[in-house]
């Protein structure tokens, strides 16, 4: 479980950056979004509250690391319209999303909490999952990895040459349970 708070607002101006102009509604949302957090029994991510660059939306994040490893293996994201959102998995530094189902993608409207309910079971779902490291050693020293979703087998980043012969994976390696 987590014992920090999720979606914590950092301050731009720490960064020498203008601070956050969210208005009243995005701040309602924000706060039934962490009301909806605050009894996640899951792994901590990190997770981001800001606008994309183009600032054309309320944006909230959550990032799946492999800590050990220092990777970022995906993100997901929201965006925050005021009486609809759009949501899925981030395909871009500018978190533009992957549009289509097989990526979690969804828009919703309705009330700011029933938007923000339907969003934190959405984040919920994605961090409850656990995900493992698997790897391929070569020969050589090197070795191919991927990581995927234990329930599903969905990869979510790969790392070197994946045999495409089929080879059986040396090492199934848990990294969120």
């Amino acid at each position: 479980m987590d014992v920090n708070s999720w979606f914590e607002v950092e301050d731009p101006e720490e960064r020498g950056e203008e601070p956050w102009d969210f208005d009243e509604v995005e701040l309602a949302f924000l706060a039934a979004l962490r009301a909806g957090a605050a009894d996640w029994q899951v792994p901590w991510a990190p997770s981001q509250v800001g606008r994309p660059e183009d600032e054309s939306s309320f944006l909230v994040h959550i990032s799946l690391l492999d800590e050990a490893r220092r990777l970022v293996l995906a993100e997901w994201a929201v965006h925050f319209y005021g009486t609809h959102v759009l949501a899925g998995k981030v395909c871009d530094q500018l978190f533009n999303l992957h549009e289509s189902p097989e990526h979690g993608f969804f828009r919703a409207s309705g009330t700011v909490e029933e938007l923000a309910e339907r969003c934190a079971g959405w984040f919920e779902s994605l961090l409850s999952r656990p995900v493992v490291r698997v790897e391929w050693p070569f020969r050589d020293g090197k070795h191919a990895t991927h990581w995927e979703f234990a329930d599903t087998g969905e990869i979510l980043a790969t790392r070197g040459s994946i045999p495409a012969d089929g080879s059986s994976q040396a090492h199934r390696l848990p990294v969120r349970p």
